[in-house]
């Protein structure tokens, strides 16, 4: 949120009030659109490093300024800003800074200028005129720079006192009305936030304990971890504390992130639900740019024309959004359509306005695609992470990059004649992944070779290659591609050339700042060949570091999930062990343990080794449970192969010995949303008969999924979930070995056990349901399992 509201008071940041009165013109180009935040900030640090050289101590870089403006009904408005930079030269007006980045290699500043940069600029002089009470006028730069050359552009204006008080008063003024808006929806909130009751007929068991603390964590600014088991009603749990806090002023705005798209409905019928209890508020369910975009196609904002003349149709679609309280995708892209102008990027631009968004992990935490400031104080934000169990393997995602042979020969391909300093440069990248293959070939280190690692240090197996140390000459190569291709881009014609190229270039910066910003001791660098491709992956196995920067005296976080068991193991792999500032809740199952039936078969070995000895005992441990009894039932396996070896032996023995009819389906390893439907449809209602689900643990029906009642009586799960050894994982076992001790358990027993509860809390999702779960493995009589039971499993 650009904006804050205490009373009558509303605080705006410099740039927002400049580009809400100033912005127009098409959505950006290359010029602006591919300079990264880290590129940005790096270029700055070079211009301050410049001036400081070139005259001295007389110049002093981001320095904050506050000034308040008054409107005629007595709203307060309250500008805050940083300016670049800031020269006092004695005898001489001041002189205020303000550095912008681009990426081409010739432009001029009349075709770089912004409006919404000149009022940003403006406003700084202003602000500093009316603070400054001994100076009587300023003078104002405006300077482009390129991040490829150096070069810059620049414009001086100059501005009085009087220049400066009307110049505030106009901006102010105009702005004031707006702001009024904003603060009436502020103030209905707050009232009907304070006065809310909750929002259903009962507190289930554990509620209310879990309520006190998650608005505790929140108004402290903690990292929360809340183990709640399936009926404890996790999400109003966090929503209902979430809102009262906004009473508090701790905070502006709520973010309740889910893994999948499928599971934000229950938030959003939450929220319907305190709305009929009386809540005033503005919520915004987000989706992905591919699926809110109407073309279907790669974005290309320079000739999409849903991005011609966006900004000058911006506020009156946001007039429009403004008034709902409930807006989805659905909605924001029939106003985005009316208007004509990029659904994706209104949607952005109206969640700045919506108290609650609801979106995906990456929306807080992704360095790629992230909505929350990283800056303190920036942005004021409660985060409340669903399913959270899912944040270790998603956070390592979110910090990890690519590159991949196949992306270079399709730049190659496409780019071809264009330019001859790029393709020479594409050609040496191709020989650098090329090598890698005759590296395989020849069972030879490629890293070796081409990166000059140690090779006692490097790990090889077949057609894979891992190292710890950053591919310094990739890096290189990547880097003076990029900065070659990326002045080309802003003037490149629509089409192939231009997709590919862009495709290419995002990818390669994206490596790049992995290098540059994250790569550590907590990551290794592969190669791998699979399919004829081979690809150069920047792996990251610890993202606790990452995440603890993100989330430390930046936001309130409730991590919360029916499984976090154990606890060290989730606060280690998402915050780290020295995290000062988190705590955790593990609250006991609302359901009568007795409506549960666990059952322990620990005499059968499904160890990948012994599997083919224990068939006949696994089939008949199985057929001898199921046979008799009626309803919907599923069976989870560690791996499709083992699930494929064993089912059709099940279907021959209950053929055999069974007087019910029977009816197998079973989870396939590709299954499009439509084949998930049909496999979930055949649970919808009891069969008549014996329905048996053969799926994957930890797959897409191994979670996520709700079958109450009849829908699900019983599941059976062979096995105890572990991860299947690869290289990367046995190095991200040697890693935790390193830092814990135990990797094993990090990298192998923890998230596997994960996927058995998960698996087991299918069955039980109401109070009502019955069921049971048998569990076959010999490993779960050994301690190291027996100390992982929940306390609610009666065995």
């Amino acid at each position: 949120m650009g904006y804050n509201i205490i009373m009558n008071k509303v605080s705006v940041s410099v740039t927002e009030l400049a580009s809400y009165i100033s912005r127009r013109g098409n959505l950006a180009g290359g010029s602006y659109g591919s300079v990264s935040g880290i590129e940005g900030t790096r270029l700055h640090q070079r211009v301050f490093s410049d001036l400081k050289k070139a005259y001295g101590d007389i110049v002093t870089t981001e320095e904050s300024l506050i000034y308040d403006f008054i409107s005629d009904s007595g709203l307060i408005l309250s500008v805050n800003g940083r300016i670049d930079a800031m020269m006092l030269k004695p005898g001489k007006a001041p002189m205020i800074f303000e550095i912008k980045s681009f990426n081409s290699t010739r432009e001029s500043f009349d075709a770089l200028v912004r409006p919404e940069h000149v009022t940003q600029l403006k406003l700084y002089g202003a602000m500093y005129l009316l603070t400054n009470s001994d100076a009587l006028d300023i003078d104002l730069t405006l300077r482009y720079v390129s991040i490829t050359t150096l070069d810059s552009f620049e414009n001086t204006y100059h501005m009085s006192y009087e220049d400066a008080e009307k110049y505030w008063e106009d901006i102010c003024s105009e702005y004031c009305t707006f702001a009024k808006t904003l603060l009436d929806y502020h103030n209905s909130l707050i009232d009907s936030a304070s006065q809310i009751k909750f929002p259903f007929d009962t507190i289930r068991p554990g509620q209310k304990e879990f309520m006190k603390r998650a608005l505790l964590a929140l108004n402290s600014q903690e990292a929360f971890f809340v183990e709640a088991p399936t009926g404890i009603g996790k999400t109003v749990s966090v929503l209902y504390p979430a809102i009262k806090g906004l009473v508090k002023n701790r905070y502006d705005q709520i973010f309740y992130l889910t893994a999948k798209e499928a599971t934000r409905g229950v938030a959003e019928a939450t929220l319907n639900a305190m709305r009929r209890s009386g809540l005033i508020i503005r919520s915004i369910t987000l989706r992905s740019k591919e699926k809110m975009c109407p073309f279907g196609t790669e974005c290309d904002a320079k000739f999409c024309p849903l991005a011609k003349d966006y900004y000058g149709k911006l506020k009156a679609a946001l007039e429009e959004s403004l008034v709902l309280d409930e807006i989805t995708p659905e909605k924001i892209t029939e106003i985005a359509l009316k208007h004509n102008i990029c659904p994706h990027e209104f949607m952005i631009d109206t969640m700045e306005y919506c108290t609650v968004v609801i979106g995906d992990y990456n929306h807080a935490f992704s360095p790629r695609v992230s909505l929350v400031s990283k800056e303190p104080g920036n942005q004021r934000v409660a985060v409340l992470v669903d399913e959270a169990h899912n944040m270790i393997d998603r956070g390592r995602e979110m910090f990890s990059a690519s590159f991949s042979l196949s992306l270079i020969d399709e730049m190659i391909f496409d780019f071809k004649g264009r330019n001859t300093k790029v393709e020479t440069m594409l050609h040496q990248l191709r020989n650098y992944f090329a090598n890698i293959g005759t590296c395989f070939e020849s069972s030879s280190s490629c890293f070796k070779i081409l990166e000059e690692a140690d090779e006692r240090k490097v790990l090889m197996t077949e057609n894979w290659e891992g190292m710890r140390q950053p591919p310094r000459q990739l890096y290189a190569k990547l880097w003076f591609t990029i900065r070659n291709l990326s002045p080309l881009l802003d003037n490149m014609e629509q089409g192939q050339v231009r997709k590919t190229s862009m495709k290419f270039f995002f990818e390669a910066r994206y490596f790049l700042t992995v290098l540059e910003h994250y790569f550590d001791n907590a990551y290794i660098t592969t190669a791998s060949r699979e399919n004829g491709d081979i690809t150069i992956t920047l792996d990251c196995l610890d993202c606790a570091s990452k995440l603890d920067y993100i989330i430390k005296d930046r936001m309130s976080v409730i991590f919360f999930s029916a499984t976090f068991t154990p606890y060290e193991y989730y606060r280690n792999c998402l915050v780290g062990p020295d995290c000062d500032y988190s705590s955790f809740l593990r609250l006991p199952s609302p359901f009568p343990p007795e409506n549960l039936e666990i059952m322990i078969d620990s005499d059968i070995s499904t160890t990948y080794k012994n599997r083919a000895l224990t068939q006949d005992e696994l089939v008949s441990k199985i057929t001898d449970c199921l046979n008799g009894r009626t309803g919907n039932h599923m069976i989870f396996f560690p791996s499709f192969e083992y699930m494929n070896q064993i089912m059709p032996r099940i279907e021959e023995e209950l053929t055999k010995k069974s007087t019910i009819k029977h009816k197998i389906i079973s989870q396939i390893s590709e299954m499009t949303n439509t084949d998930k439907e049909d496999f979930l449809k055949s649970f919808n209602e009891p069969y008549d008969g014996l329905l048996i689900g053969a799926a994957v643990l930890g797959g897409h029906f191994g979670e996520g999924i709700d079958l109450t009642g009849d829908k699900l009586t019983g599941v059976v799960i062979v096995g105890v979930g572990l991860p299947k050894i690869t290289p990367e994982r046995q190095i991200l076992s040697n890693y935790y070995s390193e830092k814990f001790g135990d990797g094993f358990a990090f990298a192998y027993r923890f998230p596997g056990w994960q996927k058995v509860l998960q698996a087991v809390g299918r069955v039980i999702r109401t109070e009502t349901d019955t069921g049971f779960a048998l569990l076959i493995d010999e490993r779960l009589a050994k301690p190291e399992y027996l100390m992982l039971y929940p306390d609610h499993w009666k065995i």
